[in-house]
């Protein structure tokens, strides 16, 4: 099944497909590349910065992605599991003048996850993250500082746990 969404970036000739149930905030902050799937129930906020999917890409379902002011850019061939969370931004916690809801926010840098990632179900990636090519993300991870290539990361924080080109 292949939708139409007015006022959604696509990719020329790309064909994308979004369950009907995914809520897309700011459509037009969001571009999606040939053959991207968002699955049931994801939520897409880009309130300030562009999220890009990219081509041959799987989003989980429950997934939310909120780009922050420094966005969220996904490579091609990603897989990312469901109840994941990009958060591309922080709440400004540091006036104490003000209560935390009405401060304003914040990001440090955009999340950037290279082609043929694969993140697994319940991650957390916050901003200013860098996950490398052919990374895996073990479930129920929290990605709080960049990965490198081919690297397998997992847990709270995530570190580090073998190469994918040492197996």
């Amino acid at each position: 099944m292949i939708n139409k969404l007015k006022n959604l970036f696509i990719s020329k000739g790309a064909n994308y497909f979004i369950h009907p149930t995914a809520i897309l905030y700011n459509k037009k902050n969001i571009l999606l590349e040939a053959n991207a799937e968002i699955w049931e129930y994801a939520i897409f906020r880009a309130q300030g910065a562009q999220i890009t999917i990219g081509e041959n890409t799987q989003i989980g379902p429950y997934t939310i992605m909120l780009s922050g002011d420094n966005g969220i850019k996904v490579g091609k061939n990603v897989m990312v599991g469901p109840h994941c969370v990009f958060a591309s931004g922080n709440h400004e916690y540091r006036n104490l003048e003000v209560p935390m809801r009405f401060a304003g926010s914040f990001s440090n840098g955009p999340i950037i996850i290279e082609e043929d990632v694969w993140i697994g179900a319940n991650c957390t990636i916050t901003d200013n993250v860098h996950i490398g090519k052919g990374a895996i993300i073990g479930a129920n991870s929290v990605v709080n500082k960049d990965v490198q290539p081919y690297d397998i990361v997992a847990g709270v924080p995530a570190k580090k746990i073998k190469s994918r080109l040492s197996l």
